[in-house]
């Protein structure tokens, strides 16, 4: 994790609060100002000042308990979801949401740190509407911060062949080529594996993490497996 995030989660909880509620005073003396000409400029300004409001909000739980930790983060996925509905409602725009698997599904690996996802609220807001893609992979590499090593945070990793029992274990066999399959209209025999909860990575900001267990029937609606893939050059 970046020096400087970690360095502001040990800042005491006291003054994070404190610095919470002059973020939303200062949003809500922002939203009491007259609009202007310019309603759609001004209503960009409050949707980057809510940003911020945000963002202090989430630093005012208590992240060093269990239930702050997981309060913040049921926060954190809704008011993503909440601001991802409002960009779209303003553009009208069909819109392509990117973001780790432990977002953009239905159904947490990990309730008791995640306890809503991104996803989920989502399909509250705006059902059928919002369709979510899932990703998983056989082998290769990939860039993500190191656990093991706070001297070189941000790294390559590279992961083997997936293992014994595991969701990617068996999608490494189902067909030779990199491909696609719609869950929600999946045979009923693949449907009933796929709603059957396993081992499956789980690789976001950090690594190495824990394989935590997936239902991907439940999770998402469609499922993109690639057998190899190949960390981005940084620049």
């Amino acid at each position: 994790m970046d020096a400087s995030i970690t360095a502001h989660m040990r800042t005491p909880l006291a003054e994070r609060r404190a610095m919470a509620g002059d973020v939303r005073e200062a949003y809500a003396l922002l939203e009491r100002q007259p609009p202007g000409p310019d309603r759609t400029e001004h209503a960009w300004v409050l949707q980057h000042a809510q940003a911020i409001a945000q963002t202090g909000t989430e630093w005012s739980y208590d992240l060093f308990t269990s239930d702050g930790s997981r309060e913040a983060m049921r926060y954190r996925d809704r008011v993503m979801a909440e601001n991802t509905v409002w960009w779209q409602r303003m553009t009208g725009h069909r819109m392509l949401l990117s973001a780790h698997n432990g977002h953009v599904g239905y159904e947490s690996s990990d309730p008791v740190h995640y306890p809503k996802l991104q996803g989920a609220f989502l399909r509250d807001m705006v059902g059928d509407a919002y369709v979510s893609l899932g990703f998983t992979f056989g082998q290769g590499s990939f860039n993500a911060l190191d656990l093991t090593d706070p001297a070189e945070p941000l790294r390559r990793f590279r992961v083997g062949p997936p293992a014994p029992g595991s969701t990617e274990r068996t999608l490494e066999r189902v067909a030779r080529c990199d491909y696609w399959l719609d869950l929600r209209t999946a045979p009923a025999a693949a449907r009933a594996w796929l709603a059957v909860a396993r081992p499956t990575r789980s690789i976001g900001t950090a690594w190495p993490d824990e394989a935590r267990p997936v239902r991907p029937a439940s999770t998402y609606d469609l499922l993109i497996h690639l057998h190899r893939v190949t960390a981005a050059e940084r620049l």
